[in-house]
């Protein structure tokens, strides 16, 4: 064994060893960047850019044009090397990354430092050919696109971005990645518009070849609520799309999260992910920053741990008492009303899981696993 290879080993001892004692022992896995708040589409079911938002909840223009700057993610990125365990980060935004034009510039320092990233778009405007030219972005695991699709028709597609045109767009940048044989992963948002195409979106990914389809059940507030799925088109969901579209997934060999998505429908309107039977892990292994250099506990923008500036380091506020009492909190289950629509459900799924797993081979307690066994 390498030195390099035990201390990826020793790394994922006290990563596991942080998750099960809900404490940190080195920094983050994973972090969520936030570097643009303006978007190029108004996706129906969006907290930020909907057009069914109440006006109290709209944001303002000044807010839109507001993106983080290429020195300060540098920076943050610098501190978060240093505490080791960084392994990958996420480019996203409460709009779409790519209107921010450092986004490739971001994906390769991260890459200088053998971070993976993963980027969050709807895809109409990245420079696939620049970022694909990147010098890791065809070693596996550095880079991911997560292409936010949500209709597979372009009259479904217009619906739900709220635009009249960009179908074809989608169409023409998927063809360069199938071109580069580059396998990204759809991102299928589910409510009332498009929930009918849901094994069509399956036999998209036939024809625009996918890693995997994400589906997510939308979570719904401030005046998104009106496109929410009726209690009759969740019974349809559950009686016969969702089986249908497993049936169609399972022939053609595609990968996909149903049975998770399914689990998240309920009768409730609101409730979308049911917490209380998984638990929340994400306090040692993810955070999420705004573009505003806010730092969230996880994707919650109600769950605040502070605002890093030039008294507050990024390892200052990851090992604050604040940060401490966040995760006492929710290790003991008193969930924050808001993580009914816990949008890291399934990664909090996947970790319970893990740690079931261990704990049924009785290693929940001697931290020796096949680490690789659970990547």
């Amino acid at each position: 064994m390498t030195d390099g290879q035990a201390d990826k080993i020793n790394l994922q001892k006290l990563r596991w060893k942080g998750v099960r004692e809900h404490q940190p022992f080195i920094g983050p896995h994973t972090v969520h960047f936030d570097i643009a708040n303006g978007c190029n589409v108004r996706c129906t079911t969006c907290w930020h850019h909907s057009p069914h938002l109440l006006p109290v909840h709209s944001p303002s223009s000044a807010w839109k044009r507001k993106q983080m700057e290429y020195s300060t993610f540098c920076k943050i990125m610098d501190d978060l090397v240093e505490l080791q365990g960084l392994q990958q980060i996420i480019l996203s935004g409460m709009g779409d990354p790519s209107l921010n034009s450092s986004l490739i510039d971001m994906v390769e320092y991260a890459h200088r430092h053998h971070v993976g990233v993963t980027i969050i778009t709807n895809l109409l405007q990245v420079d696939l050919p620049r970022l694909l030219s990147s010098p890791l972005s065809r070693t596996d695991g550095m880079l991911n696109l997560l292409v936010s699709v949500c209709g597979v028709t372009s009259d479904v597609w217009n619906a739900f971005h709220s635009a009249s045109s960009g179908f074809d767009k989608l169409l023409g940048q998927l063809d360069i990645l199938k071109q580069a044989n580059f396998l990204p992963k759809h991102v299928q948002v589910i409510n009332s518009q498009n929930y009918h195409e849901l094994d069509q979106m399956v036999r998209f990914a036939k024809t625009w070849p996918a890693k995997r389809i994400n589906f997510k059940y939308a979570s719904l507030k401030n005046g998104t609520e009106s496109i929410a799925l009726s209690p009759q088109e969740k019974r349809e969901l559950k009686l016969e799309l969702i089986p249908r579209a497993q049936a169609v997934a399972a022939f053609n060999e595609i990968d996909t999260d149903l049975v998770a998505f399914n689990s998240q429908i309920s009768d409730d309107d609101f409730r979308t992910a049911p917490m209380e039977t998984v638990g929340c892990y994400m306090g040692t292994v993810y955070c999420r920053i705004t573009v505003d250099l806010e730092l969230l506990y996880c994707c919650n923008t109600e769950v605040s741990v502070g605002f890093l500036d030039q008294e507050h380091s990024f390892r200052a506020l990851w090992l604050s008492d604040r940060y401490r009492e966040l995760r006492e909190k929710l290790a003991r289950k008193d969930f924050f009303e808001s993580c009914q629509q816990c949008g890291k459900f399934k990664q909090n799924l996947k970790w319970s899981q893990k740690i079931g797993a261990l704990r049924a081979k009785g290693l929940v307690s001697t931290y020796t696993f096949d680490e690789a066994e659970y990547e």
